[in-house]
């Protein structure tokens, strides 16, 4: 068995028709045909009944479609994953950022070290804090910018920059809109509610600020998407609380600050470990001085 002949299989049953896969699949009919074949005699089962029209799935193909989907889905993944791996290797600096600690923050050090003579070669990868601190653990990162509060002692090393406050946002029509403050977690009891996933260390200051009162939110979706959260929020559907950096990107919703606080610490991690701590060092310092003064001439222009 073939990954090309799953693959030549999966696309024939998405088109229940040979003709079609074939030239989805760019290549001739008799080679789908003959890979069809092929797993069949294999197995010595048959998988698909065919008709003048085209074909249709025994019960033995309908469980070989499955499975055969979910190998090419795995194997799309692992190709991804290991050009991904590539491309870290190859970037003369590896940065990583988690997309709510890189809003607002990450355009600004990309502009910085664009005016470097010769510019920095800098490759950016976005993922969750966990998945980064991984990366930064197989040194498939040099550092990352994230929430730096939690960390293991003794594992990493830090530097924070900024202090991200966290708000309520909420579409202009809401109820919540009309709030000048958050006084209680009790305000949004029965408010809909759209909550990052797990991968967003946001979510545990938020739902420590609900255990705080008892006050279970009601959570109307989950998302690891930025702009989907973003969405429930314009549309009316959900509230949601981002941090300001994010909030202060979409001009249209409301804000409504905390009467308590909750922030962030931002800043750049590394693992403390690493064969070349000393330089990485020098040269993350270096990065934030460079940053700080891009944040300062975007603040007096």
């Amino acid at each position: 068995m073939k990954l090309f002949q799953l693959r030549y299989f999966c696309e024939a049953c998405r088109f229940k028709n040979i003709t079609r896969a074939a030239a989805s699949l760019h290549v001739s009919q008799p080679a789908v045909t003959m890979a069809v074949q092929a797993l069949e005699n294999e197995f010595g089962l048959k998988l698909i009944e065919r008709g003048e029209r085209g074909f249709s799935l025994t019960a033995d193909g309908e469980f070989f479609y499955r499975e055969a989907q979910a190998i090419l889905s795995r194997g799309d993944a692992l190709t991804e994953a290991m050009d991904e791996r590539r491309r870290l290797g190859e970037a003369s600096l590896r940065f990583g950022s988690t997309p709510m600690a890189g809003a607002g923050i990450t355009k600004n050090l990309f502009f910085a070290l664009g005016k470097e003579r010769p510019p920095l070669s800098v490759n950016l990868l976005e993922g969750g804090r966990a998945q980064l601190l991984r990366l930064l653990e197989d040194d498939l990162l040099d550092f990352a910018l994230m929430p730096t509060e939690g960390l293991p002692a003794g594992e990493w090393r830090s530097l924070d920059l900024v202090d991200c406050e966290i708000i309520l946002c909420a579409h202009s029509s809401s109820p919540c809109a009309k709030l000048e403050r958050l006084d209680s977690a009790k305000q949004l009891e029965g408010v809909p509610l759209a909550f990052f996933d797990d991968k967003f260390y946001l979510n545990e200051l938020v739902f420590d600020f609900f255990k705080k009162e008892n006050v279970e939110p009601t959570i109307v979706c989950r998302s690891g998407q930025i702009f989907t959260v973003v969405e429930f929020i314009r549309s009316g559907a959900a509230a949601a609380f981002l941090n300001r950096g994010v909030a202060d990107l979409c001009p249209d919703i409301a804000q409504i600050p905390l009467a308590e606080p909750l922030t962030l610490k931002i800043g750049f991690v590394w693992k403390a470990s690493c064969p070349r701590t000393g330089d990485l060092e020098r040269e993350i310092v270096r990065i934030a001085a460079l940053l700080h003064d891009s944040l300062q001439e975007k603040t007096i222009n």
